[in-house]
């Protein structure tokens, strides 16, 4: 099993279920390039971050193998799964943003310009911060991000200039928008799409477009869950991850 992390964080994001995970699985865990213990400079073009997933499963995965990905890292494995369907056994994908500018609304467009023109008078923290509000925003009110600890919001404004980067206009960037719909029909293996029932109503229209590509996945909505599912949630995302994992879905 490949944990497949998302923005603003790193591999470090996963362990409060890694070691449940372990109890059945051998799970991977990486940093994504630009993130955690990887020295690279942040990446715009997110081609490259399929092309390393596609590397990590080539170089530990003995068989096609599980993979979870999370937020951003749920489009790294959407691509992967369609390029590479050979590699994949089953796809967990997690709160995924596919194609969320073609399918951008006022919110997101609001938080496009307040986040560069942010960053454009040279305050990049609090930019990030512009983007975290946004992306735990809870349908109830507020944001996960408010609402947290200090040292948890600390943890997450450690990758401002990743964060930024990802967030350029770039035709390969952080939304998969050059990953079409219909290539989503090539992914052969099982696939499960977890969304938080206070997340974003957003990512759940994101998740319905996708949905038409791939007529046989399966929804599952954990309540009380912001964008940070895994988090929010543990056991019940763990008790998900379990039930993908374990149906058999035969692709129509």
């Amino acid at each position: 099993m490949v944990l497949v992390h998302g923005s603003a964080v790193d591999s470090g994001t996963w362990q409060e279920v890694v070691p449940e995970l372990a109890t059945d699985y051998r799970v991977i865990t990486y940093d994504r390039r630009g993130y955690g213990q990887s020295t690279h400079k942040p990446v715009r073009d997110h081609r490259i971050h399929a092309a390393d997933l596609v590397a990590v499963l080539e170089h530990f995965a003995a068989e096609p193998a599980i993979i979870v990905g999370w937020s951003s890292g749920g489009n790294v494995a959407l691509a992967v799964a369609a390029t590479r369907p050979d590699l994949v056994r089953n796809l967990i994908v997690v709160e995924a943003p596919f194609h969320g500018l073609r399918h951008a609304n006022g919110t997101v467009v609001r938080t496009l310009f307040r986040l560069k023109a942010t960053q454009a008078r040279r305050r990049p923290v609090e930019a990030l911060e512009v983007f975290l509000r946004f992306g735990l925003a809870l349908r109830s009110g507020g944001n996960r991000y408010d609402t947290s600890s200090e040292t948890d919001r600390a943890e997450m404004r450690r990758y401002p200039r990743q964060v930024l980067a990802e967030w350029d206009p770039h035709p390969f960037g952080v939304m998969h928008e050059h990953v079409r719909n219909r290539t989503l029909s090539r992914i052969t293996a099982p696939v499960t799409w977890i969304l938080g029932g206070e997340s974003l109503a957003w990512m759940s229209r994101l998740q319905r477009k996708a949905a038409r590509s791939l007529p046989g996945m399966t929804t599952l909505t954990i309540p009380g869950a912001s964008h940070l599912v895994h988090h929010d949630q543990p056991d019940r995302f763990l008790a998900a991850v379990r039930d993908a994992v374990s149906r058999q879905v035969d692709k129509p």
